[in-house]
């Protein structure tokens, strides 16, 4: 009979234990690998959004830039069309008074007219204004 070693029946779970604690290792070492390689993945992704990001607000500032200069000349067109629109009503008021004063003067000058014409008839009506009317003068001058 054989006497048998004390460590023996242990030898197997021994086994088993060291073999479930190398599956163990690997699987932990898996795990750090694939968080290791999804970290490196996810740093990639963040890094090309901030690259974008970037790309984006370099954008939007050129096209701030640009509004703000379309707005600058907007009002520079706005100032040049106001003093236009200004100008256009100044000499509208003033073409408005020359023709009120050529109205006034054609209705003055109708009036003389009107009046030398009376005048002419009462000159005719009398008989010694008459006779110095019908008087040929010269005939290089014009009469008015």
């Amino acid at each position: 009979m054989q006497i048998p070693d004390p460590i023996a029946p242990y030898v197997g779970l021994i086994r088993v234990a060291l073999w479930c604690l190398l599956a163990g290792g690997l699987f932990v070492t898996g795990c750090n690998h694939g968080e290791d390689t999804q970290a490196a993945k996810s740093q990639k992704a963040i890094n090309k959004a901030e690259g974008q990001r970037d790309a984006a607000l370099a954008a939007a500032a050129e096209n701030l830039r640009a509004a703000n200069a379309c707005g600058l000349l907007l009002e520079d067109v706005n100032r040049h069309t106001q003093a236009a629109i200004d100008e256009a009503a100044r000499q509208k008021a003033a073409a408005n008074a020359a023709a009120d004063r050529a109205q006034a003067a054609a209705v003055e000058s109708q009036r003389r007219a009107s009046a030398a014409e009376k005048a002419l008839q009462a000159a005719k009506s009398q008989p010694l204004c008459r006779s110095q009317l019908e008087v040929s003068l010269c005939d290089s001058i014009p009469l008015l």
